[in-house]
């Protein structure tokens, strides 16, 4: 029983392991950077509003796994997801008035990391990285589906104001009031992260590993 109570204080201990400014830095820069191709995933579908539609959220958290994977790795400390949930939230403040994601975003940064990525070896393990990952890219989708509830109107006249003509706002009309759609994109979108998670596995071991940079 002692050695029990020695065991998991010493994994709390490697839980709470202290930030510091190069790890604040790293998750910063690399959070941005996983932003960055999101947006850029999101993007090429946008050739299409159905498209759009149906793969945005799935083609943004692909190509995004392996950065994330290796930020949670270079980083090991408890709160990354947080932290890069927090950055995904105010960036979309800055490109809307959805300052109403902040909280839920925050929210689910904090619960994936008290059950995903709790322990240092759970953050070093790929398996583990991958079911946070996955489970933040249904959240990603699931976010799609606050101004549908909070004021639906109000978010389509805010798509046009935006310049989106009045058929993408239709579009997403009929597919975000529609339960099964939601269902449907919502396990798209997370078999999409799981997936890019499997290559961010593959890249981890052919090229960062043997570079020393994990």
């Amino acid at each position: 029983m002692e050695r029990g109570n020695k065991a998991s204080a010493g994994e709390g201990k490697k839980a709470l392991k202290a930030w510091g400014v190069r790890e604040v830095v790293t998750a910063v820069l690399m959070s941005a950077l996983a932003i960055i191709l999101m947006f850029a995933g999101a993007s090429v579908t946008m050739i299409h509003p159905d498209a759009a539609m149906v793969a945005s959220g799935g083609a943004a958290v692909f190509l995004a796994a392996p950065v994330y994977m290796l930020m949670v790795l270079r980083v090991n400390r408890l709160g990354i997801t947080t932290l890069f949930a927090t950055m995904c939230s105010l960036l979309f403040c800055l490109v809307g008035n959805f300052e109403y994601m902040i909280p839920f975003y925050i929210a689910g940064g904090i619960l994936l990391d008290a059950v995903f990525l709790r322990t240092e070896a759970q953050r070093t393990n790929p398996w583990w990285i991958t079911a946070a990952w996955s489970a933040f890219s249904g959240l990603y989708l699931l976010s799609t589906m606050i101004p549908v509830v909070r004021n639906l109107e109000a978010y389509l006249n805010d798509l046009v104001a935006r310049g989106f003509d009045q058929s993408f706002a239709d579009t997403f009309l009929r597919y975000y009031t529609d339960p099964a759609w939601v269902c449907g994109i919502a396990i798209g979108t997370v078999v999409c992260g799981f997936l890019g998670s499997l290559i961010a596995r593959a890249l981890m071991r052919k090229h960062f590993a043997k570079a020393g940079t994990v």
